[in-house]
């Protein structure tokens, strides 16, 4: 994947866990709307950190 590409990826998904952090907000605690908005952040907070491990992995192993 290009950087081009996985900056839009990267910003799609923290565009959508930000709106998952909303949705968490508005919805009592306990229930699926709650702890679905939370899940869904900390799967778009671990799939950018995702995103940047591999990119420095690609540059270090390139030699950039």
């Amino acid at each position: 994947m290009n950087d081009f590409a996985r900056w839009v990826w990267c910003g799609t998904v923290g565009l959508f866990g930000l709106i998952g952090l909303f949705v968490a907000a508005g919805a009592q605690t306990g229930t699926i709307g709650y702890w679905g908005g939370i899940g869904f952040f900390a799967f778009a907070v671990l799939f950018i950190i995702l995103q940047i491990k591999v990119h420095f992995d690609h540059a270090e192993r390139h030699g950039h």
